[in-house]
């Protein structure tokens, strides 16, 4: 056999093992808990850091761990090589709903971290001592859409909350893994156990990554940043800065 027609059965055979839920050729039967082995520091022991925009979350047994992108886009899937030696093959869907949410909790926080509250709700500016008469016509229009501040942001709620509403549930490739999705977090995950039972860990992330992914794409934009602020609230922000800037001149 030559080395290209070598490199190609390999191939095959590695693509066959994903497709096969009952080739066992890394992990060992299932086992459930062992109480007195040490947990793992998560699953990505051994492996590269999250890169920049990314954020990781890790299930409480520290076997699965799941990296969402700054959309909360799942972009990975680790779970150790042992990993029934410190859960039952019944949790593993709950690991990766626990890991995945941890994931996107991380994301939130640092979404708040960095949160510009001045871009988002104008302050009320300092009434200054003296209004030349060219700024009357600038304070009439403040007042005209600070009037209509409040309708206004409403229908944005609106518009924001009918997006996270939305929900979507999909499997991985051999359905063996389901996720469904909605408000903004993985609400379920759930794993044959009788293939968790005999599953490699290599299997189990080709296959969960494709559920998550799955169901991304049957959720479609989710993005709440493409959502257009009011009108009025952006206008009311140029005024308020143009009116500052007036009373410091």
């Amino acid at each position: 056999m030559d080395r290209e027609a070598a490199m190609r059965a390999h191939d095959e055979a590695w693509h066959r093992g994903f497709a096969d839920p009952d080739l066992e050729d890394e992990d060992p039967p299932a086992r459930g808990r062992t109480p007195d082995l040490n947990p793992p520091n998560g699953a990505r022991d051994g492996a590269p850091a999250p890169g920049p925009g990314a954020f990781s979350g890790v299930d409480d047994s520290g076997v699965v761990t799941v990296t969402v992108d700054r959309a909360s886009l799942v972009t990975d899937v680790a779970v150790v090589q042992h990993w029934r030696d410190f859960i039952a093959p019944g949790e593993l869907g709950h690991a990766l709903l626990t890991a995945a949410n941890a994931a996107i909790h991380e994301l939130v926080a640092d979404q708040l971290a960095h949160l510009d509250l001045d871009s988002i709700v104008p302050k009320a500016p300092a009434v200054p001592t003296v209004t030349p008469a060219r700024d009357d016509s600038m304070l009439t229009e403040m007042l005209d859409l600070m009037s209509r501040f409040d309708r206004d942001i409403e229908t944005y709620r609106g518009q924001l909350e009918s997006m996270v509403r939305a929900t979507a549930t999909a499997a991985g490739p051999n359905g063996r893994v389901r996720v469904s999705l909605g408000g903004g977090r993985v609400v379920e995950v759930t794993a044959d156990p009788r293939w968790a039972a005999r599953a490699r860990h290599t299997e189990i992330r080709f296959e969960a990554l494709g559920a998550f992914r799955a169901a991304t794409r049957q959720l479609g934009n989710i993005d709440i940043t493409t959502v257009q602020k009011p009108a009025s609230l952006m206008r009311l922000q140029e005024l308020v800065e143009h009116l500052a800037h007036s009373t410091r001149d």
